[in-house]
């Protein structure tokens, strides 16, 4: 297994990663299908539009926020990791006015501006986002092996990992790497699923044990 940075190359499968920790429980949409109003093909093209944006910075959405794990030249798994600071909420409330098209940002808008405020409870942190791992690669132990490299790379006491609360067999999973609920925060509206879950855990590890 080679553990590398995300290269141009890797754009498309840490897409299709993404829209598949993001399908909603249908298995017809995703989050950024509900939040752009489009299908998925224009999401994809969207989000490949903002992975090779070489300004893009700081987001879950930047190439250089993910790591690789790469198995016979294939890209196996990756996460990103995030600081939840200042420059990091500046960076994402200009990606998306810059890559979408006016009809889509204009939805965007209108559905971001209904959705509960994350921020009390998510800023200035380090969060591990999108660990994905290829159905063709599981339990071979990539995803811990990818949190724990994400890890050493974190200059704080604590590292968090956001998770749907709905995701019962990865709660369990990441409570036996060390990580355990910190909060658990509303943040999708009980009348129009934008998420696959209507909460999400943050949980929290304490870094200087490990």
């Amino acid at each position: 297994m080679i553990i590398r940075s995300a290269l141009p190359e890797d754009i498309p499968a840490l897409i299709t990663g993404i829209l598949e920790i993001e399908r909603l429980p249908d298995g017809n949409k995703t989050t950024y299908d509900q939040l752009f109003g489009c299908t998925e093909e224009t999401t994809r093209k969207i989000l490949t539009d903002i992975f090779q944006d070489e300004e893009n910075k700081h987001t879950e959405l930047s190439l250089s926020s993910f790591t690789i794990a790469e198995i016979d030249g294939q890209a196996a798994g990756f996460c990103a990791l995030i600081h939840t600071d200042a420059e990091y909420y500046i960076s994402k409330s200009e990606l998306f006015p810059i890559h979408l098209p006016p009809i889509i940002l204009e939805y965007f808008s209108r559905m971001a501006a209904i959705l509960p405020d994350q921020r009390p409870l998510s800023s200035n942190k380090y969060f591990i986002e999108y660990i994905y791992t290829s159905p063709d690669y599981r339990q071979k132990g990539i995803a811990a092996t990818l949190i724990e490299h994400q890890s050493k790379k974190v200059v704080a006491d604590d590292v968090y990992i956001n998770v749907f609360s709905n995701k019962d067999h990865l709660i369990k999973f990441y409570k036996k790497l060390g990580f355990y609920p910190d909060a658990e925060v509303v943040i999708d509206t009980a009348d129009n699923a934008v998420y696959p879950s209507r909460s999400k855990f943050i949980l929290k590890r304490k870094e200087s044990t490990f």
